[in-house]
């Protein structure tokens, strides 16, 4: 999708230098998990607690769909990633290579 950008004006120059400084980040340094022990993540899949826990960090993250279209192009196999779990991802790529 292709947005028009207005110049940044005096009134707007804070925001635009913030907005490129947060542009600049990787998708992972803007993570909601970033500085969270990993194991949160990797949950035994009987836990449906533990499940549900890492689920919910993914539910406010900003960057939520680039870690799942990374998980997903990586064919990762374990943990939640994106807020999907092992079984949502190979749904989402059989569906994907169905619709192809």
């Amino acid at each position: 999708m292709q947005t028009s950008r207005s110049p940044i004006t005096p009134n707007h120059a804070t925001s635009g230098r913030a907005n490129r400084i947060v542009a600049a980040l990787s998708w992972e340094d803007r993570s909601a998990c970033r500085g969270l022990d990993a194991t949160i993540f990797y949950p035994d899949p009987d836990d449906q607690m533990a499940t549900d826990r890492a689920l919910a960090v993914c539910n406010g993250c900003e960057v939520r769909e680039h870690c799942l279209e990374h998980a997903l192009a990586l064919r990762e196999h374990t943990g939640i990633w994106g807020g999907a779990t092992e079984r949502d991802r190979r749904r989402i790529l059989r569906q994907r290579r169905r619709s192809a």
